[in-house]
């Protein structure tokens, strides 16, 4: 039987019949025949693999977009690498030199803070690789990108607090210099002045990400004038510290400061202590549009590929 014959078979060719397949996978079996993956790679300039790049294994909220770029990489017959810059820029630097030397088809990634990957990234899709952004923008972006729509988010939760009979709102924001941080900061004025509540810049404060920061930027919070009666905070993990530090510090407010987060945690469910709602930002949805983004470029000729920039609007989840 002809090479040519054999690899049809084990692929599933259409000119091969049921027969002959079967027969040649039957073999395949019996010798432990397994396909030469690099021959593949050569022959077709496919590596059948793309890479996922995400600050921290351990956010759940990465996990649950992992698992939408595996489901579509999966139809399509590609394995997936991870790896974890834990939000250092030089570490990010050094996983995408060998994203280049191993010749991926496609890269999802969410950046580190204070990304300087930026070339790197040129040099990837020069070389004819998909780059595809997830959750976190560039300044000026040139890539694809798929986010969750923050000023969405920002209004349902604006809306429902109002509605709750909220006026003094706060907003425990991210890093400055985080891109996410501000944008999300944007959404919060902008569902204010959609709400009719004036922005008071004295009920916003920052925090570096740390329990310690989160705990003096919620002091401050309530030593304000007028102490806010609700928080729209950037991230739903940093909902987890304020609860915690509320519990220790100011155990009477614990039941008076309505808290909302951007990203719906499935363990707060287990918790008797728990924000009263959340921004779910469809972290699935947006692993599987990311995939089908890369699939979809990675399928095309070079010439035809566009640029997209996806925002999935979210839901808020109550608690």
């Amino acid at each position: 039987m002809a090479p040519s014959t054999v690899s049809k078979a084990l692929n599933g060719h259409n000119s091969i019949s049921q027969i002959t397949k079967e027969r040649v996978k039957s073999l395949a079996v019996e010798w432990n025949y397994i396909p030469n993956e690099a021959a593949r790679f050569f022959k077709h300039n496919k590596s059948q693999t793309i890479a996922v790049v995400i600050p921290d294994l351990l956010d759940q909220f990465y996990v649950l977009v992992i698992k939408g770029i595996e489901k579509i990489a999966s139809k399509n017959n590609y394995n997936v690498i991870i790896s974890e810059s834990n939000d250092d820029p030089g570490k990010e630097v050094e996983i995408i030199d060998n994203l280049i030397s191993k010749r991926v088809d496609g890269v999802i990634i969410s950046v580190a803070r204070n990304s300087k990957s930026v070339e790197k990234l040129k040099r990837l899709e020069q070389l004819g690789t998909c780059v595809t952004l997830i959750c976190r923008s560039l300044p000026n972006n040139i890539f694809n990108i798929v986010a969750s729509d923050s000023e969405d988010g920002a209004l349902k939760a604006i809306t429902f607090l109002k509605k709750r009979g909220h006026r003094r709102i706060a907003h425990l924001m991210g890093p400055k210099g985080f891109q996410a941080s501000k944008q999300r900061l944007h959404a919060y004025k902008k569902a204010l002045l959609a709400n009719n509540i004036a922005y008071d810049e004295t009920i916003v404060k920052e925090t570096n990400l740390s329990a310690k920061d989160t705990g003096e930027a919620i002091t401050a919070l309530l030593k304000t004038k007028d102490v806010p009666t609700a928080i729209l905070v950037f991230k739903s993990y940093l909902s987890l510290d304020v609860i915690n530090f509320l519990k220790k510090k100011y155990p009477d407010k614990l039941k008076k400061l309505e808290i909302i987060g951007f990203g719906k945690l499935p363990l707060f469910e287990f918790l008797d202590n728990k924000p009263l709602a959340s921004i779910d930002e469809k972290p699935g949805l947006i692993g599987e549009k990311a995939a089908e983004i890369s699939f979809k470029n990675i399928n095309e000729d070079t010439e035809t590929k566009t640029v997209e920039q996806i925002r999935l609007k979210c839901t808020l989840a109550k608690n």
